[in-house]
């Protein structure tokens, strides 16, 4: 029997678990009427680690998107001029036995939701703390700086959306150094900056910066700038790839 799936319809209004090949050839042959349909599998399919494929969606302006989940990020993968067909063909295979289609060529959207009140995270090695403040983010750091643990990730999410990633690492010739990593989500074209630093006392400046007031650190010679969309669209093609943990 396929795992448990809903089917969504009437823009979205119309729910059912009662699943069948029929339902979903109905559906989809009535896009107009429907504004949209949604296939969802309760139980998404696993590509690596954090990532997980779990909706497909057909728009009646022949749109197509696939919905991944890679940590807490939404990601989908879009495709236009899509025909009915064609639409329940990877409906159906989506169903039937969980295949994926090929989106060598779709582009690729990080989804958020509507403007909320801000709130934060910090993961450390793996380990998502549920309770924390502003000293808390510095000791993590602090920590990587002394051995203690190798990486932490600060996320904010809502208005002014983005993260910080500081990855401790060895240069060759001993000195600590950390790889960092940070985004800012915006209404326009999202900033993605990465550099190797090792002056703790800027990167501790930067962080501080951004726990305590949300300030991301400023443009400099430190940090090499790279395109959001195009790193987030490859993250999920290595995904893709690596089917031996699916």
């Amino acid at each position: 029997m396929n795992t448990q799936h809903v089917l969504i319809t009437k823009n979205g209004e119309q729910r059912t678990s009662n699943v069948t090949y029929e339902r979903i050839f109905n559906a989809l042959y009535n896009i107009k009427s429907n504004e949209y349909v949604t296939l969802e599998k309760c139980l998404p399919v696993k590509i690596i680690r954090e990532a997980e494929a779990f909706a497909m969606t057909f728009y009646k302006d022949s749109r197509f998107a696939v919905y991944f989940r890679v940590r807490k990020t939404v990601l989908r993968m879009c495709k236009n001029g899509i025909d009915c067909e064609k639409a329940i063909g990877m409906m159906c295979d989506f169903f039937h036995s969980a295949k994926l289609p090929d989106m060598t060529d779709w582009a690729c959207e990080e989804l958020r939701p509507e403007p909320q009140k801000t709130s934060t995270s910090l993961m450390v090695d793996g380990q998502e703390f549920r309770h924390f403040d502003f000293s808390d983010v510095m000791a993590a750091l602090e920590n990587i700086r002394d051995g203690v643990s190798r990486w932490l990730n600060y996320t904010i999410s809502g208005d002014n959306g983005g993260y910080m990633t500081v990855r401790r690492c060895e240069k060759s010739d001993a000195t600590t150094a950390y790889k960092v990593e940070w985004v800012r989500w915006n209404d326009s074209e999202p900033t993605g900056c990465r550099g190797v630093i090792t002056d703790f006392a800027a990167l501790r400046g930067w962080l501080w910066e951004l726990a305590l007031s949300n300030e991301y650190p400023a443009p400099g010679p430190q940090w090499i700038n790279f395109d959001v969309n195009d790193y987030f669209q490859k993250l999920v093609f290595r995904f893709l790839d690596e089917d031996d943990e699916r």
